[in-house]
């Protein structure tokens, strides 16, 4: 889980496309199958939620104070709207508004230069992108809980690849890649990282993974 070497360049090789970087320098980052693998009980899917709306309430906030992010992902206010979503399917599980307000946030913060709000977009959406998989895992286990709570890890519902697609777009065509390449790529890593270390402790540790 630590930062795996890029493949060395000569000065005037073409740098790979940015989504071809985060991609490649995330890679032992992304797995987070084993955070819901093996048996899972609805207090587990509560708590992962709980933590995850910790996770993205924050990290949204800051997201929406770049303005210039909607420069370059012209739809971030839409995409930034995750924590809703957590916070609805909490709800539907009968958690009380009070106890989501009160509820433990990641520390993050108040603000993002354009580089990293980038590297953290990737990051989230990446996250949300995975989470059909989890939702085919939860859906044998919790098939009551995921019908009435799978907001969030359905957000896109048939439109996640198309949106993931877009998104590559978008930032294979941001102006300043090559200069601030690095930033972007830093961000990601630090976004998957984060997640985790936030994740991982209040859940269980399991033995088993989720299979497809």
């Amino acid at each position: 889980m630590f930062h795996t070497p890029m493949a060395s360049r000569t000065p005037t090789s073409p740098l790979p496309a940015l989504t071809t970087q985060l991609r490649e320098a995330t890679a032992t980052l992304r797995d987070d199958r084993e955070l819901l693998a093996g048996r899972v009980t609805p207090a587990d899917y509560r708590t992962y939620l709980l933590r995850m709306y910790g996770f993205h309430a924050n990290v949204e906030r800051a997201l929406k104070s770049c303005r210039p992010l909607a420069a370059v992902v012209a739809d971030a206010p839409l995409r930034n709207h995750k924590a809703a979503l957590i916070a609805h399917d909490l709800i539907a599980l009968g958690v009380e508004h009070c106890e989501l307000v009160t509820s433990p946030r990641m520390t993050f913060p108040g603000a993002l230069a354009l580089p990293e709000a980038l590297g953290w977009t990737y990051a989230v959406e990446a996250i949300a992108f995975g989470g059909k998989q989890l939702a085919r895992h939860l859906a044998r286990q919790l098939p009551a809980e995921l019908a009435r709570a799978s907001a969030y890890l359905g957000c896109y519902g048939g439109e996640a690849a198309e949106r993931w697609r877009e998104l590559g777009e978008r930032l294979d065509g941001f102006e300043h890649a090559v200069r601030d390449a690095d930033r972007v790529v830093a961000a990601a890593r630090d976004g998957f990282t984060q997640l985790r270390a936030w994740v991982r402790p209040a859940l269980q540790p399991r033995s088993s993974r989720i299979h497809a």
